[in-house]
């Protein structure tokens, strides 16, 4: 039971941010997202230096995700959760350097687990560690 409670303390920013709409907190202070609200959704991304249309995002609301059959699979982190990278069609193959994850965050009780997607669309290695790098500062706990 102390551990149930444990765990609840430290999950409570996540979920505070989670379910307030707003992006989460990123332990280098010079990161900044960009952020756009929906309905019932709320998209915080930070581009790549130099760059208009790659970066590294998360979608906070409801959302699927199955990465397709043929794509490849490695391991990464975002935070300090452990996450499985896929590769992301992109329009033309155009970023074929993207990946997409879905982040599994244990809650507090065994069927209220958050899932949080996240992408990278990256059109070179270089953009590509650079939105790893950045993926690691996401403050998830």
């Amino acid at each position: 039971m102390k551990w149930m409670a444990a765990a609840a303390l430290m999950l409570a920013p996540v979920l505070a941010w989670a379910q307030t709409g707003t992006c989460p907190g990123l332990k280098n202070p010079e990161l900044k997202w960009n952020q756009r609200q929906g309905d019932n959704y709320t998209l915080c991304y930070i581009e790549l230096p130099g760059s208009v249309s790659t970066g590294f995002g998360v979608y906070v609301g409801h959302r699927t995700f199955k990465p397709d059959k043929k794509a490849k699979a490695e391991k990464g982190t975002v935070g300090t959760q452990q996450v499985q990278w896929y590769t992301k069609a992109t329009p033309g193959n155009a970023r074929p350097y993207s990946r997409e994850a879905m982040i599994v965050i244990p809650g507090d009780k065994p069927k209220s687990k958050l899932k949080v997607y996240a992408w990278i669309d990256a059109a070179s290695a270089e953009q590509l560690n650079q939105a790893y790098a950045i993926a690691k500062q996401v403050a998830l706990n």
